[in-house]
């Protein structure tokens, strides 16, 4: 009776195991999505007077958007890191991309932050100016020659 159970198991598993050789695999297609984080050196509520509009540019970093408002308009340019686009099929895969880019410069807490794939954008840094923290925005790619760009400040309210 013994030698009839250690057979039927012996059998049990052969079978068992050449059925999970055989079986074809599924393979499920995963889609690569890339969440965009903004660094907390930058997040809160910015703003800076313009002298020239008489009013403030405001500008607020949430943890996964990107606001933007010019003196003298009402609607706001915004940008975020959770809304996705489907870029260019490759090998039957997704590629996903959030609007929103942030891409970090040298070990200075610089950060160059804008539309994916698009122009380059101005470069932003927490500084201390006059006593106050401030956002330092400069921007990042060629200038005219002859042309002298200075850096903007946001400040915290």
């Amino acid at each position: 009776m013994r030698k009839f159970w250690v057979t039927l198991t012996l059998m049990l598993t052969m079978v068992g195991g050449l059925t999970l050789i055989n079986a074809n695999p599924v393979t499920a297609q995963a889609v690569t999505k890339h969440y965009t984080v903004v660094p907390k050196t930058l997040r809160g509520h910015w703003r800076h007077y313009d002298k020239k509009k008489r009013g403030y540019d405001k500008v607020n970093f949430t943890k996964w958007e990107f606001k933007s408002q010019v003196a003298g308009k009402k609607n706001w340019f915004s940008l975020s890191g959770k809304t996705f686009k489907v870029a260019k099929r490759v090998k039957e895969k997704s590629l996903w991309y959030s609007d929103l880019s942030i891409t970090k410069l040298g070990n200075h807490q610089t950060y160059v932050v804008g539309q994916s794939y698009s122009d380059m954008w101005p470069s932003w840094q927490r500084v201390k100016r006059n006593g106050k923290t401030a956002l330092r925005c400069e921007p990042v790619g060629p200038v005219a020659p002859g042309q002298k760009v200075s850096p903007t400040y946001y400040y915290y309210y």
